[in-house]
């Protein structure tokens, strides 16, 4: 098991400038021993950031070139995302928001990562929640960025979401995130687990992992205290997740890809002088629950 952290971790009192942010961002990590990175183009992609620039390939040269320097790797990344909020007004500039999730692609493939994380669409807005409008939606509007990431030869992993408009999102449950994935049939689009979104949206974390099976190419590990539309993305045992139930189910399907943390709010309150203590203790922490994990596989 590959031990990970998001690059969005840096305290919102950090004035480091957004064009430095992310290199700023791999030395305190690689300083803390994560030498496999989950990059975040969705925090990248911000108004005002590299992702949403003139001269944004040359910086993904740069980052390329840094992280070659430091023996980073970057196997899995967060794609830029929008809620598409179908059910109201029509989105405005819709088409910029696209092109950042076509540029998350292209980078991707310049930078060898080899699974892109990407939220489905919803209709978080409407009064009641339609399966198969929403279901029809995904699949119209995705084929084109799957088509794409064949091309590229970039897996596109759709995450688990949870409920935080009026009802459920698209792919809260295993079932839905199963059958969006089943009908692409590419070997290229997969699913992320996230563990904090599933213990919000009240899902057996047991049962819904062991459903993915080998369709599970990516995580988000956090915890949280499964209070509805309260996703806190703390540290693991901070919370009121069972670890050892969700270690031994990855471990039975096979998994094998990255045990990424995304323990964001904590890190962003942070004291900056405080961040990389803190990616050290999770370093360690993800030493302690991946020896763990190895140690329920049923060959160990």
């Amino acid at each position: 098991m590959v031990i990970s952290t998001t690059t969005a971790i840096l305290s919102r009192a950090d004035g480091t400038p957004p064009e430095k942010r992310l290199l700023r961002a791999m030395h305190l990590c690689a300083e803390a021993g994560f030498l496999d990175l989950d990059l975040h183009f969705g925090a990248e992609g911000r108004d005002g950031f590299p992702l949403a620039q003139d001269g944004w390939e040359a910086f993904i040269d740069e980052i390329g070139e840094e992280a070659a320097r430091l023996g980073i790797r970057f196997r899995q990344a967060h794609a830029f995302h929008y809620r598409t909020r179908e059910s109201t007004a029509p989105l405005p500039d819709r088409a910029w928001y696209e092109e950042r999730i076509l540029r998350s692609l292209i980078a991707a493939q310049k930078l060898g990562v080899a699974w892109l994380v990407q939220h489905p669409s919803d209709f978080d807005q409407a009064p009641d929640y339609d399966f198969e409008k929403t279901r029809a939606y995904n699949l119209a509007y995705w084929a084109p960025f799957v088509a794409e990431a064949e091309r590229r030869r970039v897996g596109i992993a759709f995450e688990n979401l949870y409920e935080s408009g009026h009802h459920q999102r698209y792919c809260s449950t295993a079932w839905e995130l199963t059958d969006l994935i089943d009908s692409f049939a590419s070997e290229y689009v997969g699913a992320c687990w996230d563990t904090g979104h599933a213990a919000v949206a009240g899902q057996d974390q047991d049962a819904s992992i062991r459903a993915l099976g080998s369709r599970l190419k990516a995580m988000h590990i956090h915890d949280n205290h499964l209070r509805p539309k309260d996703d806190e993305h703390l540290p693991p045992y901070a919370g009121a997740l069972d670890w050892d139930v969700i270690l031994r189910a990855v471990a039975d399907v096979g998994y094998r890809g990255n045990f990424s943390f995304e323990v964001k709010q904590p890190m962003r309150r942070l004291p900056p002088d405080m961040t990389l203590p803190m990616l050290r203790y999770l370093h360690q922490l993800g030493k302690y629950m991946t020896d763990r994990l190895e140690a329920f596989r049923p060959d160990a």
